[in-house]
């Protein structure tokens, strides 16, 4: 396996990527620098003779740092790649929604009307400046489309939106629009008729009333554009990550960097199938993450993929800036039990980090406890030994929690971007789709037969309106009706058979007045998104055109179609679910969308109702400087990664359209529960050993303490009346109880059972076990006995003097304490409330003697 450089062994698949990772050779040096130094103290423990008292933890530390090494190397990549994959899926699914909208666009306007009779009307130039004219009116609503081409029966360009030489069009795919059997035809190339380069565009037939073929319409696609917009909004500014769409035999499609992914550019089809993630392009070497699309409705688009790139010196330099700093110790350390963030070779890093250490802290406290007291003359220097054992112990494990940590918030804010990358996808999903409606309305609003028969009703007119609203709705599956009314008002034909009980009647809205008094055919209304009988009483928007008479400019009427927003906002919110590598959704990640007003509008969650009030709230403030955000949030008890974006409109819908309906994507992810008992938990720095830097003066009489926590409680019992600390692993329980189950089992101690008391419940302290749980052997009234504590503290030298007996604080004669002692840090400062106990009366307790807790004596 290869190393990274001497003495750490790597995966082969990070070897050529970890000369790239600058904080990984950080903290390579710092480990190297370590070890140094856990090499001289070996040297200086063999001559103490405390050599076998570090040389397991020297090793078992010298194993995890190399281990840990390999595990920043692999999350480093993951999460780049993670990002990667992230920006190129949004990239190659956004596209494919757009382009599901085209194969119903081409399907209704090769239906329309005026280019059916045109067609079938002698050539003339006044009708085609007609067409024509109706073409710009189409491009103005739909400015997706650079070109419309109408061909007639044996290839002659009838009209065209857009200038070009070309008279006759003799492209295969006029004749497979003519003959094919589908719904369109898609097609991606050089179109001879269209332009010089290739094309992205969309064909089908035109015919007569007895539906035989007289021509065919040609859609073209503003491929080029459209994309250079997804990718402005996928790229933030002083991103080194390069984006593209390619077929699958690796032709760029477009790029967001002409130089570096120009279209027309040919990669290895190997490059697309991610079995190597690195890929050499122009002399150069990228990460490469290249995704298919999941899809829309069953349309998988010209079968493109989307692809991200980075290169390889700066994929690794870019930090998690603002939200990594958001990010707090009290948070990192409520997800780093989370099994769905983390792998299980990291989480197990973490806990033999623990382990090592607490094994290091006990053998440094029995180290010192063997010299308690000892006037041998290498016993000063032992002390030192251990200390500075003790002090190499601290700083690897800083270093080790400090990597760790480094990782668990990189993998944090990975998450809050995803949140924030995923809200930002479904608020411009949602955009894009009602562009498409508000465009919808204004369009169909045009077509003459709608107009005629609002000018002179008849049964004949209003069923053949009827029709072409069923036919269009066949279409469009994104709206439950189409609604055609007249100037009163009144239902005049409807696409859907089952809602003909709506012809004839009012329509009672306050959309239609507004409706009626549009004068071009530019304009639209929106309702508000709310309950309506339209739509069985549940709340949805309609948008509203209206029918312009051809002279004078006055309103026949409108068409009001009612978009099924249930089914379809529920598709983009659950599309827009944060997942993992295979998929899924993340556990108990859910998104809603979000009205102006604070009320849910959908939800992909069922515990969170349309018309409730959002579970997240914003900052409205936040998100209109910023347009996205991403924070940590409490909620039900969990911490919550949470990301969101404000509806910026696509194109000319709700940036130029006069329109402005502020919706906002809300995405969350639970990252760990929130502490409920921070009191329980040992002290803010309990859990390090070290030993008393400071002792009396000369001449002073004074003795040694071993001091340990429970929760929060500083304890200790003389040095001399200690044996040592044990592993509290292969506890025995016991058989009997004592003392309201004061006795927590046998200890096998230099092969005899030693009864093990509950400290914490002997002194009424509240149960609180921590993974650092140790048993500390003693020596009480004759006999052994363990001590169950949390974790081992400092070993002071205290001076008599400073003990003050427990019968000066209270009156109680019960209590196993022989004392308290108030400590005092270097600076002179009070470092807490030292509480010596009696050893003898805790082996009495044991046996059924004694009074009430010592904590309730003492308070």
């Amino acid at each position: 396996m290869p190393t990274l450089r001497e003495g750490y062994e790597i995966d082969p698949a990070l070897a050529g990527l970890i000369r790239h990772m600058r904080a990984i050779d950080d903290y390579r040096q710092v480990f190297d620098r370590l070890q140094a130094s856990w090499d001289t103290l070996t040297l200086l423990g063999q001559l103490s003779g405390n050599a076998t008292e570090m040389s397991g933890p020297r090793s078992a530390f010298e194993k995890l740092t190399a281990s840990l090494l390999g595990h920043l190397a692999k999350e480093t990549r993951d999460k780049v790649m993670t990002d990667l994959r992230i920006k190129a899926q949004n990239a190659i699914d956004v596209l494919v929604r757009n382009l599901f909208e085209r194969t119903a666009d081409i399907g209704f306007l090769a239906a329309d009307t005026d280019i059916r009779e045109m067609l079938e009307a002698p050539a003339s130039p006044e009708a085609r400046a007609a067409i024509e004219a109706r073409f710009r009116d189409y491009v103005a609503k739909y400015s997706v489309y650079s070109d419309i081409v109408l061909v007639d029966r044996e290839g002659t360009i009838r009209a065209r939106l857009q200038p070009h030489e070309a008279q006759q069009a003799r492209h295969p795919l006029i004749d497979e629009a003519m003959t094919s059997t589908g719904a369109y035809v898609e097609h991606y190339g050089l179109v001879d008729f269209v332009a010089d380069r290739n094309a992205l565009v969309y064909a089908w037939r035109v015919e007569d009333a007895a539906k035989r073929p007289i021509g065919v319409l040609v859609l073209v696609f503003r491929l080029a554009d459209e994309m250079e917009g997804i990718f402005r909004k996928l790229l933030p500014e002083h991103d080194w990550t390069v984006l593209g769409c390619v077929s699958p035999e690796g032709d760029i499609i477009a790029g967001s960097c002409p130089i570096q992914l120009p279209a027309g550019l040919k990669l290895s089809p190997a490059a697309l199938q991610g079995r190597d993630p690195v890929i050499r392009l122009g002399g150069r070497q990228y990460l490469a993450m290249a995704c298919r699309t999941v899809g829309y409705q069953g349309y998988m688009g010209p079968g493109w993929l989307g692809l991200g790139l980075i290169p390889l010196e700066a994929a690794f330099d870019q930090d998690d800036g603002e939200l990594g700093k958001s990010i707090g110790e009290e948070l990192l350390a409520a997800v780093t039990s989370q099994a769905g963030l983390f792998s299980a070779e990291l989480r197990n890093v973490s806990r033999q980090a623990a382990a090592i250490q607490g094994d290091l802290n006990r053998s440094v406290w029995n180290g010192s406890i063997r010299q308690a007291g000892s006037t041998a003359a290498n016993a000063a220097f032992s002390k030192i030994l251990l200390w500075e054992i003790s002090s190499a112990g601290r700083k690897t494990q800083a270093v080790c929690d400090a990597s760790i940590g480094d990782l668990h918030r990189t993998v944090v804010a990975a998450i809050m971007e995803k949140c924030r990358s995923r809200a930002a996808f479904a608020i411009d999903v949602m955009d894009r789709n009602l562009y498409e409606r508000a465009n919808d309305c204004r369009w169909w609003a045009l077509n003459a037969s709608f107009a005629r028969v609002l000018a002179g009703p008849s049964p004949e007119g209003r069923r053949l309106c009827g029709e072409i609203l069923a036919t269009i709705n066949a279409l469009y599956t994104v709206y439950s009706n189409l609604i055609l009314f007249d100037a009163q008002g009144v239902v005049v034909a409807v696409s859907q058979p089952s809602q003909a009980h709506l012809v004839g009647q009012p329509l009672e809205t306050e959309w239609v007045a507004r409706t009626l008094a549009l004068r071009t055919g530019q304009h639209y209304a929106v309702s508000g998104f709310e309950p309506t009988p339209l739509y069985d009483g549940a709340p949805t928007l309609i948008y509203t055109a209206a029918v312009q008479s051809p002279v004078g400019g006055r309103a026949l009427g409108g068409i009001a179609i009612v978009f099924d927003s249930t089914p379809q906002f529920a598709a983009i919110l659950a599309d827009s679910l944060p997942t993992d590598e295979d998929g899924a959704a993340l556990a108990g990640a859910f998104t809603i969308l979000v009205g102006s007003d604070g009320r849910i509008l959908s939800s992909s969650d069922p515990r969170f109702a349309v018309g409730d009030a959002s579970p997240l709230p914003v900052d409205p403030a936040a998100l209109e400087r910023d347009g996205d955000l991403a924070c940590i949030r409490s909620f039900e008890g969990k911490h919550m990664a949470v990301g969101a974006a404000l509806s910026k409109g696509y194109r000319e819908y709700k940036t130029s359209d006069g329109h402005r309906a502020d919706v906002v994507a809300v995405c969350a992810v639970p990252l760990g529960e929130v502490a409920s008992d921070s009191a329980a938990r040992p002290a803010a720095g309990a859990t390090s050993v070290t030993l008393a830097a400071q002792k009396p003066a000369d001449g002073v009489e004074a003795f040694e303490v071993a001091t340990f926590h429970i929760g929060r409680h500083w304890l200790g019992v003389r040095a001399r009346d200690v044996i040592e600390a044990v592993d509290i692993a292969g506890l025995k329980p016991s058989a009997r109880k004592a003392g309201d189950g004061l006795l927590a089992g046998y200890k096998l101690h230099e092969g005899q059972p030693v009864p093990v008391l509950r400290l914490a419940r002997l002194l009424g302290i509240p149960d609180a076990s921590s993974d650092e749980q140790q048993i500390v052997i003693v020596r009480a009234a004759g006999r052994t006995l363990g001590l169950i504590v949390d974790t081992l503290g400092l070993i002071p030298e205290i001076a008599a003097s400073e003990l003050q007996p427990l019968r000066e604080l209270t009156s109680k004669t019960d209590v196993p304490a022989l004392g308290v002692v108030a400590t005092r840090n270097a600076r002179g400062e009070p470092a807490g409330m030292l509480m010596l106990l009696d050893v003898d009366r805790l082996g009495a307790k044991l046996q059924g003697e004694g009074g009430p807790a010592l904590v309730q004596a003492a308070e």
